[in-house]
């Protein structure tokens, strides 16, 4: 019993036709069926791991998956007890959706946690790229928000999220990194340089370096080019291994939202300690690529 990990995002886009180009016809992602105002995606498969909702840009919820509806009863009484709103609903939202419970989070955006219903586990990820550029699944999302960490951090942790990762800016929380699942972390939030924004990423998982080869070789060929990465993250400030030190790439879609694509993060237990940094603000590039200082103006402070 517990959470897995994100199971799909539903996002903001101008145009369906046009963000298709991109996740479709550039990403390989599969629709599995579109309207005039959404269009549901997998990276293999016939569950919904991405849907497209017409609208300008930005997340509109995201699911994380559990086993069964006794995880879902957990997680309700909790809420209850705590006097926050929420929702059962039957899952029929999007392709391989079972029972769901829906609720606000502090910073306002919608979680939802899902069975897979009967055919598959929901929230369990697959690493087998296949040979393909195209990504194996959904990894994680970070979103961006006005609330304080802390608020965050304290009411993931309640609802059953690990800490993974805390990092402070001249002794200010300036971003959390927790997990459902044993990877490094499946969510994350940082406060919003931009009070308008509410998501930093939605990341897809890439199995290797050969698998960001490929994927890199497709944008080139497809006229793209990264925003930032391929990098490692180095929350440690100096090791290769630990909380914080998964492999990245960023790129924008046609609307602004940010996708990043992550691999190689390592696996913890439930009670491993969570990394505590604390630094400045010339350490930034040094903590989000320990391979080069190089880091994109964008990347801390736009959002969508």
């Amino acid at each position: 019993m517990g959470i897995n990990r994100i199971d799909h995002a539903a996002i903001y886009v101008g145009d369906i036709g046009k963000a298709l180009s991109w996740y479709e016809d550039v990403l390989g992602l599969t629709v599995l069926s579109r309207s005039d105002d959404s269009a549901h995606l997998a990276c293999r498969g016939a569950a919904a791991d991405l849907t497209l909702v017409k609208g300008t840009c930005s997340l509109d919820n995201f699911t994380f998956g559990v086993d069964d509806e006794e995880d879902l009863d957990r997680v309700g009484a909790i809420l209850t007890r705590e006097g926050v709103a929420h929702e059962r609903f039957a899952g029929d939202s999007r392709p391989g959706e079972g029972a769901a419970l829906k609720f606000h989070l502090p910073s306002g955006h919608q979680l939802r946690l899902a069975t897979g219903g009967a055919e598959r586990r929901a929230g369990i990820s697959d690493f087998d790229a296949r040979g393909s550029h195209v990504p194996c699944d959904m990894d994680h999302i970070n979103l961006l928000g006005e609330v304080e960490p802390e608020v965050m951090r304290d009411f993931l942790m309640m609802i059953g999220f690990k800490s993974s990762l805390n990092i402070s800016v001249e002794g200010k929380l300036a971003g959390i990194w927790l997990r459902g699942s044993a990877y490094d972390h499946d969510i994350a939030y940082m406060k919003a340089v931009n009070p308008a924004h509410r998501l930093h990423h939605v990341a897809f998982a890439v199995e290797d370096g050969n698998h960001y080869f490929r994927l890199s070789d497709r944008l080139m060929d497809t006229g793209h080019r990264w925003e930032f990465g391929p990098g490692r993250h180095n929350a440690g400030l100096g090791s290769s291994t630990g909380f914080g030190t998964n492999n990245y790439a960023y790129i924008f879609d046609p609307f602004g939202n940010r996708n990043e694509f992550s691999s190689g993060m390592e696996q913890f237990a439930d009670d491993a300690t969570p990394l505590s940094v604390d630094i400045v603000p010339a350490q930034m590039p040094e903590v989000m690529n320990g391979w080069g200082y190089e880091m994109a103006e964008t990347f801390m402070t736009v959002g969508s």
